[in-house]
């Protein structure tokens, strides 16, 4: 059986800090428990928050290409398109999708996000994806595992729209320790399923936590999976 639960209390994270330090004192503080292949999903805010991923949109000058793009979203603040542009590094616009008040771009890595992963926390701060969210997530496992003898996986997911559908699902930006796609096959077919979204769209479940443990996954334990074996 599959349970989910989450990790409960975990302080707040407003300026850099050792994430992995932060989510073993309160995995011991709650006596949450771990067991060895147990899923970890993290919410990409923190990690970015706990590497000080943000940004002063005072400080960003939008381009003629950002302002252009600004009369198409006029919701959109052209310095937050900007920043948009900044992730997707293409200055040319190539790499984004524009349709009606949707704008998402893709990242260097492959990953096609909303907003190429670029979120607004106020008037004036933007907050952006890490740019290695795989080796974040190996260190963050390794500093289980050193700390508590217990071997997880981890998955970090990121909030995403789609432009058919309202509202946003969760969808993995990073991953350590299981493939992001699950093969299986029935009769002369393979099937080819992107377990690392499933198991973020699970984790979302439990809205708001940003820290939750998958139990009784059944999978192999791999130290060479990334997400990158999910991108096209």
């Amino acid at each position: 059986m599959i349970t989910i639960e989450a990790l409960h209390n975990f302080p707040k994270i407003e300026k850099n800090c050792n994430l992995g330090t932060e989510i073993i004192k309160t995995i011991k503080n709650e006596n949450f428990i771990l067991h060895n292949n147990d899923v970890l999903c993290i919410a990409s805010k923190l990690i970015s928050k706990s590497a000080g991923l943000f940004i002063d949109l005072k400080s960003i000058n939008p381009s003629q290409l950002a302002l252009r793009l600004h009369q198409q979203i006029p919701r959109k603040d052209p310095r937050l398109i900007q920043v948009i542009i900044d992730q997707t590094e293409d200055k040319n616009s190539k790499k984004l999708q524009i349709s009606k008040n949707f704008i998402g771009g893709w990242l260097p890595n492959g990953l096609f996000l909303t907003g190429a992963g670029v979120d607004k926390i106020d008037a004036d701060t933007a907050i952006i994806l890490p740019k290695n969210c795989d080796e974040i997530a190996k260190e963050i496992s390794d500093d289980i595992f050193a700390q508590l003898k217990v071997r997880v996986a981890i998955i970090i997911t990121d909030s995403d729209g789609r432009i058919d559908k309202k509202g946003a699902t969760q969808v993995a930006v990073g991953l350590y320790g299981i493939s992001g796609l699950r093969k299986s096959r029935y009769e002369d077919k393979t099937n080819v399923e992107t377990i690392c979204d499933m198991l973020a769209g699970s984790a979302g479940l439990l809205i708001r936590l940003p820290i939750v443990k998958i139990h009784g996954m059944d999978y192999v334990f791999d130290k060479t999976a990334t997400i990158r074996d999910a991108v096209n």
